[in-house]
């Protein structure tokens, strides 16, 4: 199985006048007016029609992830696949198909119990892509939107399943502690059939109440970084951690919370691999300097 990207993001929000605001004002995100009601909300941030769908719900929490298959062939044989390795899958109904405006794409759960929806035929909006922030461009094209980081303490099974079953490859084994007096912890940074470093990553930990750890959009450049920054102060929302450079992906970049929660990566500068030439490398540490963490209260 060939997984060609990380496509589209659903959260459920209590909000979506909080989440649109937040996209608008401190992201850089681009509403799709024809798409978006009073109970969805639909960001680009690029040719693609969404990037995140925000649906109105009784909880603050990520959802799904929709991740692309090439063709209509390598999606038929990633059916099989799942068959034969005894993983349950839902084929959804044509309704769920046109608001992900794809052709047809079938839901699963991985096992830490993260909902995934595998697909392939994504339509393209016709309109231009702008930036409410002026932004040149995100960094999508061939890649997706971006990554997303689990936590989970069935981290082993869940790394097996998306190197085995979903066919990811590992791109950098970390092990640390998150106190002196913590036991190790592992984290498994996973690429797909992409040359983007990581596209899932699995945390050694409680699986956190927004369902996610965080997710990773990247700029083009380095003071996109910095002023994103600026808005999120300016908006009041939490910064989760100070700049810094990650040591595996080499990513220059800031966390903040979402509305829903989990923490957003904001970046540029992230390496690219060859995976033909490519060892698997074990990070000592997450970042060179800074991404000192400041999270907030529960």
């Amino acid at each position: 199985m060939k997984i060609k990207s990380l496509s589209y993001i659903l959260i459920e929000t209590t909000d979506i006048n909080h989440w649109e605001s937040y996209a608008r004002d401190v992201v850089g995100l681009m509403k799709n007016q024809e798409k978006s009601d009073e109970n969805n909300l639909f960001l680009r941030m690029d040719e693609s029609p969404f990037r995140f769908q925000i649906q109105k719900g009784d909880i603050d929490r990520y959802g799904i992830g929709g991740f692309e298959l090439a063709s209509k062939e390598e999606f038929e044989q990633a059916k099989i696949e799942l068959t034969d390795s005894g993983i349950v899958f839902e084929t959804q109904a044509d309704d769920i198909a046109q608001i992900r405006c794809v052709e047809e794409l079938i839901s699963l759960k991985d096992p830490a119990g993260n909902s995934l929806e595998l697909f392939y035929g994504r339509s393209l909006d016709s309109t231009d892509f702008k930036s409410t922030q002026d932004i040149s461009s995100f960094v999508t094209h061939g890649m997706g939107l971006g990554h997303v980081v689990f936590g989970t303490l069935e981290v082993e099974a869940a790394h097996n399943f998306y190197i085995n079953i979903l066919g990811f490859g590992d791109s950098d084994i970390m092990r640390m502690k998150f106190a002196p007096d913590a036991p190790e912890s592992v984290l498994y940074f996973m690429h797909c059939d992409n040359p983007r470093h990581h596209t899932v990553a699995m945390m050694q930990a409680p699986t956190p109440p927004s369902g996610l750890v965080h997710a990773m959009v990247e700029v083009e450049t380095a003071e996109e970084v910095v002023a994103a920054l600026d808005r999120a102060v300016e908006n009041n929302v939490h910064i989760s951690s100070t700049l810094g450079r990650h040591m595996n992906d080499k990513m220059f970049s800031f966390y903040m919370q979402t509305p829903a929660g989990f923490m957003l990566e904001y970046g540029y500068d992230g390496i690219q691999p060859d995976w033909s030439n490519f060892e698997t490398t074990n990070s000592a540490a997450p970042s060179y300097w800074g991404h000192e963490f400041n999270m907030p209260e529960a």
